[in-house]
């Protein structure tokens, strides 16, 4: 129902309106005598003033009156807005919950989903058909892994350790291949760190890489490659991934949460702000570069200190 046709609502404003308006008509009065007052002191005998003391004191009376209306009205609107608080906080812990449970209960199906795939691959060979629902899986692993992590990240420790960044980023691109392949997509991976070692939660990491290089995977045009790139800048470990796309217009929104450049596109809108704050969190700086042919992202890692 509307608010303006919610009888609640509708007599609370009316209440709410009338007094403001009792009070402006007592300030009028007040003021009215006072200026009354003020004459008839220039030009009669301060006794004849006392006259007018009755007044006064009827004005000072609906005055406070009024006062303790807006004090009434005030304790209720703080009544109100705390039982509003109160239902708020309740159903977004209720929505909270549910989402919990809900990924919770999905990890077992897709893990069955994949487990099948391989078993039968393993009997069979590759199926063109099963190739197709395991690309689609992955895909909904990769929903699957965010959505855990924005559900558990205030109520689990993420330990860091020392990770090879160019074996963990190899195994994501293998991870990935069968997703790009349907796409008719390729990846380039060049290292130029020799193997050099970072210091970072994986579950952190893999977030990281794996909605980069998804995010590559949904937006570049079929048939060009994803460049992969590790190299050194200063006492950094640079993870750039480039990709032959739209340009991005936007480029200081694109990491805030619901952000989509192109509605055409499947996704939440969540990757990118997921990424932005686990990169805050961990002191990893973000450059963004976009022309109309090419976007890359570059992600500067601290390295392991041995």
């Amino acid at each position: 129902m509307s608010r303006y046709l919610n009888p609640a609502v509708m007599i609370r404003d009316y209440r709410h309106y009338s007094m403001h308006i009792f009070g402006f008509i007592a300030f009028i009065f007040t003021f009215l005598l006072g200026l009354f007052a003020l004459v008839k002191h220039l030009h009669t005998e301060h006794e004849e003033l006392a006259l007018y003391l009755p007044y006064g004191v009827l004005i000072f009376v609906l005055n406070l009156f009024y006062l303790k209306a807006i004090r009434l009205s005030r304790e209720d609107y703080e009544e109100r807005l705390k039982k509003e608080k109160e239902y708020s906080q309740s159903l977004l812990a209720s929505q909270k919950r549910f989402l919990r449970y809900a990924v919770h209960e999905t990890n077992t199906p897709l893990a069955v989903i994949m487990a099948n795939i391989e078993l039968y691959e393993i009997e069979h060979g590759k199926e063109p058909t099963l190739h197709n629902i395991e690309a689609a899986t992955k895909n909904i692993f990769g929903i699957y892994d965010d959505l855990s992590y924005l559900t558990q990240q205030d109520k689990i420790e993420y330990p860091k350790q020392e990770i090879i960044l160019y074996d963990f980023i190899q195994s994501r691109i293998a991870f990935f291949e069968i997703v790009a392949q349907q796409s008719h997509l390729c990846f380039i991976f060049k290292d130029e760190t020799h193997k050099a070692s970072i210091y970072l939660n994986e579950t952190k990491l893999q977030r990281i890489i794996d909605n980069n290089i998804t995010n590559a995977m949904k937006y570049t045009h079929d048939g060009n490659p994803i460049e992969i790139k590790l190299y050194f800048s200063g006492t950094s470990i640079v993870f750039e991934i480039a990709s032959y796309s739209t340009m991005i217009d936007d480029t200081e929104h694109i990491f805030d949460a619901y952000c989509r450049e192109n509605d055409e596109e499947d996704g939440l809108g969540l990757g990118l702000n997921l990424v932005k704050t686990i990169c805050n969190q961990e002191h990893i700086e973000i450059q963004l570069s976009s022309t109309p042919t090419r976007t890359s992202f570059q992600y500067y890692f601290p390295k392991a200190i041995p």
